[in-house]
């Protein structure tokens, strides 16, 4: 196996499972990037328990110096990958291999490890939800290292960046278990705010009286935090058109969302992770995510290295008039925002960042790799 994953989301992950007999799981035992874990059968390297995040050409694990079992666990068991106590890194890599289950019944649990290394119990709490709402085999997160009579290696068919497009039968495993949860409704309408959360994980300018204007249009605000796993999917699952600031709640929506479901999302940085996050939802809901990357202007600290710190202002007139055109609203055009209204806005970032913010020309900004899990967001 090449130390690259393809990019293809059309090429099948069929047949790309490997079967260990006996295999040895190494879980990480520091915080070295990249980590130092992996599988080894009679002493030899696993390739295919190479992970990937972001990047299809560089693992996010190298493979440790093998260390002796300290337990043994008897049958069958799916090699899970590298977990992340990141939410959105959670959904898309933690799901990456859990197509290999499709039509069997002989997987007695599927095994992690987990990042960052140190926090292997947060990382297996926070996936407990998603594997109820999945129906899957008992999860355990690896702390140190076992045996197991028989592991399947899969090929890793999702990820983030990069992979997030994933593969036909990943995407296909995921909504077919996800569609057995009953919707909330149906016909609803959501516009998903980043407001409430901390400011340094990344929003635009002004969020909170944009959320009035989409609840005028009948779009109920959410923020899917608030709620329990299975509720958000349950909600999502409801909806007929989604609207909201780009992030980890969409990566959930690709996977449950209604077929024919409208979606827009609203850029929030200079980041490739959003038009990476729009094919995502194009391959995954099959249809065509409204791209609303149109702003008036940009506000960041005078020296700044997380691109979450950097604010775009969305062009509210230029939003409007796409939605508008898409079905998403209707009524009077959208005015900008006020000279006062923007001050208030800013001066609301700058109190919880405790940072002075300058406007800055959109083709200033610094690059960015689109590294959410580096920038928490």
């Amino acid at each position: 196996m090449s130390q690259t994953l393809p990019l293809d989301p059309a090429l099948p992950l069929r047949g790309r499972i490997r079967e260990v007999a006996g295999a040895l799981l190494v879980p990480p035992a520091g915080p070295e990037r990249p980590q130092p874990c992996g599988v080894f059968e009679g002493g030899v390297l696993v390739e295919e328990s190479l992970c990937f995040g972001g990047d299809a050409g560089h693992p996010i694990n190298c493979f440790p110096d093998p260390r002796p079992a300290e337990t043994h666990m008897a049958g069958t068991y799916l090699f899970g990958g590298i977990r992340s106590g990141h939410f959105g890194h959670m959904l898309v890599e933690g799901t990456a291999r859990l197509w290999a289950l499709d039509g069997r019944a002989d997987v007695a649990g599927v095994l992690f490890f987990a990042r960052p290394f140190d926090k292997a119990r947060q990382c297996g709490k926070m996936f407990q939800q998603m594997a109820a709402q999945l129906d899957l085999p008992p999860v355990t997160v690896l702390e140190a290292p076992v045996t197991v009579d028989r592991l399947l290696a899969a090929e890793q068919g999702l990820g983030s960046g990069n992979l997030l497009n994933g593969r036909p039968e990943a995407r296909a495993f995921l909504r077919e278990r996800l569609s057995k949860v009953a919707p909330e409704g149906s016909g609803r309408k959501f516009y998903i705010t980043r407001s409430g959360q901390p400011a340094r994980r990344g929003m635009i300018v002004g969020e909170t009286a944009l959320e009035a204007l989409f609840a005028d249009q009948g779009y109920e605000v959410i923020r899917p935090a608030d709620f329990k796993l299975a509720r958000q999917v349950a909600l999502l699952r409801a909806a007929s058109h989604v609207v909201g600031t780009e992030g980890s709640p969409f990566h959930l929506l690709a996977m449950a969302g209604q077929a024919g479901c409208k979606v827009a999302v609203i850029q929030r940085r200079r980041s490739p992770t959003f038009g990476q996050i729009c094919d995502h939802l194009d391959w995954f809901l099959g249809g065509k995510t409204l791209r609303l990357d149109q702003s008036v202007g940009a506000h960041a600290p005078k020296k700044y290295r997380n691109a979450n710190l950097v604010y775009l202002e969305p062009s509210r007139a230029a939003m409007w008039e796409a939605l508008q055109a898409a079905g998403f609203v209707a009524g009077e055009r959208w005015a900008e925002m006020t000279v006062e209204e923007r001050k208030a806005a800013l001066g609301r970032l700058e109190t919880e960042t405790e940072q002075r913010l300058r406007p800055m020309a959109l083709d200033d900004l610094a690059p960015d790799d689109g590294d959410e899990e580096k920038d928490a967001a």
